[in-house]
């Protein structure tokens, strides 16, 4: 199966070509333009790159959410438009999910040892994450947004951690430091790694995508948010 997936949940947008989950050529983009600039030709030169046409995939996969609310909608809406108009299917990949896949394990714990947190930061002591086996990525904890403390609490109390089965934390991604301040005040003890410069790479994507497989059609692709607007939230006190 060949995918073209995307990824535009966060501050870096990035598209690739992968092929049963090998690699054929990708992009990340870094810039300081917003997404709505750079996305699209990004994906046109990624495509150039691999050598094909709309015509030659066998669907898209991309990042639904959490993260930055303007990002996800305007993947989501390139994605939904180029589905619908070459015919193809698409997969709905959790941008937390995509992140810890994203991640290797560097530390000298082994992964059947570990937890990874992959963590996003939405601001005001909160992150969107969620806890998972880093070997198996069976989920502990469910993915939402949460107050960082109440997370890391939430992470101390997990049974494989209460009972040493898995001795080790690794929190990823730009809600690293927001779960570091947290951690630090819960005085819990834990083994503790951050990499608070981990991002959502397209191999992520792809890994997720890959072993979900889940095909839909691009009409039913929807964002999963895991909160309110701020918009929304303004207009509720209103």
């Amino acid at each position: 199966m060949k995918l073209l997936v995307c990824d535009t949940s966060n501050a870096n947008c990035s598209a690739g070509i992968f092929e049963d989950g090998n690699e054929l050529c990708y992009e990340l983009s870094f810039e300081t333009l917003t997404h709505s600039e750079t996305f699209m030709p990004l994906v046109h030169r990624v495509m150039e790159k691999a050598g094909l046409s709309h015509a030659d995939l066998d669907g898209y996969a991309v990042t639904v959410g959490p993260g930055s609310f303007t990002g996800i909608r305007i993947g989501l809406s390139a994605v939904k438009g180029m589905a619908l108009a070459s015919g193809k299917k698409c997969i709905a990949v959790s941008s937390t999910e995509a992140l810890a896949r994203s991640c290797d394990n560097a530390t000298m714990t082994p992964k059947n040892e570990t937890i990874i947190v992959p963590a996003i930061d939405a601001r005001n002591n909160r992150v969107f994450a969620q806890a998972a086996e880093d070997d198996t990525l069976k989920t502990l904890i469910n993915e939402d947004a949460y107050d960082a403390d109440d997370l890391a609490e939430k992470i101390s109390k997990i049974p494989e951690v209460i009972y040493g089965k898995r001795r080790q934390i690794l929190v990823v991604g730009s809600g690293a430091e927001v779960m570091k301040k947290a951690f630090e005040k819960n005085q819990c003890g834990l083994n503790i790694y951050y990499a608070p410069g981990a991002a959502i790479m397209p191999k992520g994507v792809a890994l997720a995508a890959f072993a979900s497989s889940e095909m839909i059609d691009a009409i039913d692709l929807k964002a999963s948010y895991c909160a309110v607007s701020q918009a929304e939230r303004l207009r509720k006190n209103a």
